[in-house]
């Protein structure tokens, strides 16, 4: 299982991360991304299982990492995080092909149940 984590924000990465490890995963399996460029490199050099997104960000967004991650890696499954709930970008980001929505904040249980749903799909 490879997951990439895009989240600007230091501190709620970080808090992805530790919930990741505390569900099971190895820190080996997980790679971060703190902004949109830095994801977009690390989709064009290596496979995802499962893609853990933050929408709104400086410079390239979540929502542009979408589009181009549903051509580069058709295959990851997309989860979209955010705090950021205006009904008009969830509906664009679930008409792009996400496969999950989680908004923040959020717990281990919650990300679990998430991720456990998207890896059996």
């Amino acid at each position: 299982m490879q997951i990439l984590v895009l989240e600007d924000s230091d501190f709620m990465r970080d808090i992805l991360v530790k919930h990741l490890l505390a569900i099971g995963l190895r820190k080996e399996e997980i790679q971060e991304a703190h902004n949109g460029a830095e994801a977009l490199r690390k989709l064009n050099s290596g496979i995802f299982d499962v893609l853990l997104l933050d929408i709104v960000m400086d410079g390239i967004d979540g929502v542009a990492v979408l589009k181009e991650a549903k051509k580069i890696q058709p295959n990851a499954r997309i989860i979209m995080c955010s705090s950021f709930n205006e009904s008009k970008t969830v509906k664009e980001v679930i008409d792009l092909g996400i496969n999950d929505f989680i908004v923040k904040p959020f717990s281990t249980d919650k990300l679990k149940e998430v991720l456990h749903r998207n890896m059996l799909g």
